[in-house]
């Protein structure tokens, strides 16, 4: 009788523990700019756009704009920056240049950019200045 329970006891944790990761929140913010950005490879022009993870990858995210004519994937990673109170897109500026860096949140999702190729280059050329545009 006992090892029944204790085999129930296990059956139930492992069903507990695998929903944990679709508890787990899942990153999407709109934001609107007044300039254009590079997100990965790709310039976007100003707009308000929605950045979300896919489902499948969550190391990859989707920035499309409100009407669906732009759209880009890039490659993210988890970071452990926080934002307090609402979230905040961060943008790097180099020159007249704008780059997607990350999405700063309170909620423990906050997001850093992989970096594309352009602003590598910019990298070398100067410093950043990085600055936040208000998310919901």
């Amino acid at each position: 009788m006992r090892k029944i329970n204790m085999l129930k006891l296990a059956a139930g944790v492992i069903t507990l523990m695998s929903c944990l990761p679709c508890m787990a929140q899942s990153l999407k913010v709109t934001f609107t700019t007044a300039f254009s950005f590079y997100a990965g490879g790709a310039k976007l022009p100003p707009g308000t756009y929605t950045l979300r993870a896919q489902e499948d990858d969550p190391s990859i995210f989707e920035v499309q704009n409100a009407s669906g004519t732009h759209s880009v994937l890039i490659e993210g990673r988890p970071s452990s920056k926080t934002a307090s109170g609402s979230p905040q897109v961060v943008f790097n500026r180099y020159g007249t240049a704008e780059y997607l860096e990350g999405v700063l949140t309170s909620a423990g999702n906050s997001v850093d950019i992989e970096t594309g190729v352009a602003e590598k280059v910019a990298a070398k050329k100067g410093s950043p200045q990085s600055h936040t545009v208000a998310a919901k």
